[in-house]
């Protein structure tokens, strides 16, 4: 286990250094170690290489790689409390609330920088929407909870559909097209920071609640019967998926399912200890993002793939898959 979690840390590291090696400018490997350890504002200045990498490079890196580790520890926690390999933050309802609301904005000419505050308060209301439709006098009903994520997502992309067609700016409906295809691009420091907090927070949350997570893949009722306070500990799993995936989908746009593939490659791979799953699906996540924004800009030169739509074409395949795998069993 141990070694595979190595593995895991050597693979992360690897996938930082290349993107912040490779693009439409080749770096080495010392010229990126030398600008990483000469770090100055002098430096900044004099130097392109310098400035490309820590104005441009590095955060978007370190976007990817937060958007990453948010989206798969959001999957581990809803997976975990719906009891179903198949669970995704987007089921929730949080990404089409959060696109709502920025089609909204866009329509309303709110300035382009409010965008990821509006998108955080859509997916936040979509999913609050959908909770209280899902409470029960026994906590949260994972039935009503799927159902609903897929009703207020089918609403919320009607309403997107006719926003996108009666917006009168061109520009704004490439914003919102961008939008919708999930990016990481141009992001900086003043956007992943903010993230970076609700990452931390959010990691720290899953490991406090993974022995109410294991108690709850019992069954509510055995959960209950062993002392655990179903309603809260459901309620608390939820809060803490959607505010990760809400902050990740305000940064990055419409980037699916990350969500679905880390936390099964993680409970596959890393035994059944929640604690390992936690840490293992966070940094999967973030590998996987920073390998696939990087074929996103290195695939066709000078061309840039949307994120979103390259991370479909892998996740759509093994989504096929793992239903495929668990086709006689209940997941």
């Amino acid at each position: 286990m141990v070694l595979r979690l190595l593995l895991l840390l050597v693979l992360l590291i690897a996938s930082i250094a290349l993107n912040l090696c490779l693009g439409e400018i080749q770096l080495s490997p010392s010229q990126v170690w030398h600008a990483l350890c000469e770090y100055s504002e002098s430096e900044l200045i004099a130097d392109p290489t310098s400035s490309m990498l820590w104005q441009i490079r590095l955060p978007r890196a370190a976007a990817a790689a937060v958007v990453g580790a948010a989206l798969s520890l959001s999957g581990y926690l809803l997976q975990s409390l719906c009891r179903n390999y198949l669970a995704d933050p987007y089921l929730t309802g949080v990404s089409s609330g959060a696109a709502l609301a920025v089609a909204i904005a866009l329509a309303t000419n709110v300035p382009f920088f409010m965008l990821p505050f509006a998108a955080l308060a859509g997916g936040l209301s979509a999913s609050l929407i959908v909770a209280i439709m899902s409470r029960t006098a026994s906590g949260l009903s994972v039935t009503r909870l799927l159902l609903g994520g897929v009703a207020i997502s089918a609403i919320c992309s009607s309403i997107i559909t006719l926003i996108m067609t009666n917006l009168a700016s061109v520009g704004r409906v490439q914003g919102l097209f961008y939008w919708l295809t999930g990016s990481v691009s141009g992001k900086g420091w003043a956007e992943v920071q903010p993230l970076s907090y609700y990452v931390a927070a959010g990691f720290i949350c899953a490991l406090v609640l993974s022995k109410p997570m294991r108690l709850l893949s019992l069954g509510s009722a055995s959960a209950a019967s062993l002392g655990l306070n179903v309603p809260v500990a459901q309620w608390s799993i939820l809060l803490a998926a959607v505010v990760l995936c809400g902050s990740a989908v305000s940064l990055s746009g419409l980037v699916g399912f990350v969500g679905l593939v880390a936390p099964y490659i993680a409970r596959t791979a890393f035994g059944t200890d929640e604690r390992i799953h936690i840490v293992a699906a966070t940094g999967i996540g973030a590998v996987l993002v920073l390998v696939s924004d990087l074929a996103a800009r290195t695939i066709l030169p000078g061309t840039e793939l949307p994120l979103g739509t390259l991370l479909a074409l892998v996740g759509a395949p093994f989504f096929l898959w793992l239903i495929l795998q668990h086709k006689d069993e209940a997941i």
